[in-house]
């Protein structure tokens, strides 16, 4: 690894993107909130640190300025400005994600997105992205509909799939939040206790859930700017009478 390289690591469903920085640090959208510069093992969380290769790319200095030129930026999208849209504009100047672009295309391949606009946004992919297949049926049939009564029932019922959707990853958010907060408390009760082997296990058991709480936030954010962004449009294409 060396200073301008792309690096990646794999998560439990995506993978994590960074510009190393050559001094032990790397520069990436943490988890979806902001641009920021920290530690490789931070980076990391424990995973396996690799290198994208790239057969044309720009020099290292040109890479670590376009990394630093954002530092503190927050204005993350899971779709549309991901920490991989970051990094591969860092390295060659262009705003891509690959993960955004195969799960499209397995969409569309799979007769899930059909290319439906909507107000002009291209909904589906983040639709698909965020993992709510059947909200993207919903759009279509409203923009296929001519009754525009009907249209907006359409519309309504993508916005229902979606809010159910958000309440459910907010309960796994909840349980998950409780259960380490329990093990947070018995490892606290352990060193009272002077019993350290029993805190060593009860944080290795927090430890994970920590991991899952910090892959659902962005998450539950995406599913939130998604809601946003089909009722605007619903509003859009509310039926005169």
């Amino acid at each position: 690894m060396a200073k301008g390289d792309h690096l990646y690591v794999s998560r439990r469903t995506y993978t994590h993107h960074g510009i190393d920085c050559g001094d032990g640090t790397v520069i990436h959208y943490r988890e979806g909130e902001a641009i920021t510069r920290s530690s490789r093992p931070y980076f990391a969380l424990g995973e396996t640190i690799r290198v994208k290769p790239y057969l044309t790319s720009d020099p290292p200095d040109v890479v670590l300025k376009r990394a630093e030129s954002r530092l503190g930026e927050r204005d993350y999208n899971l779709v549309f400005n991901n920490c991989e849209h970051f990094v591969s504009w860092c390295k060659t100047g262009e705003h891509r994600s690959e993960q955004v672009n195969s799960v499209v295309a397995a969409s569309v391949a799979g007769g899930v997105v059909g290319g439906m606009v909507l107000g002009g946004v291209f909904a589906a992919p983040a639709i698909a992205a965020a993992g709510v297949y059947g909200v993207s049926k919903f759009i279509e049939q409203a923009q296929n509909a001519k009754d525009p009564h009907l249209a907006q029932a359409y519309m309504q019922s993508a916005i229902a799939q979606l809010q159910t959707t958000h309440r459910e990853q907010r309960r796994e958010q909840e349980r998950i939040q409780a259960e380490a907060e329990t093990w947070d408390k018995a490892a606290r009760l352990a060193v009272q206790r002077n019993r350290d082997d029993l805190a060593r296990a009860a944080l290795a058991k927090k430890y994970p859930l920590k991991l899952k709480l910090r892959e659902l936030e962005p998450r539950l954010q995406e599913i939130e700017q998604l809601l946003v962004q089909i009722q605007q449009r619903s509003n859009q294409r509310l039926p005169t009478t």
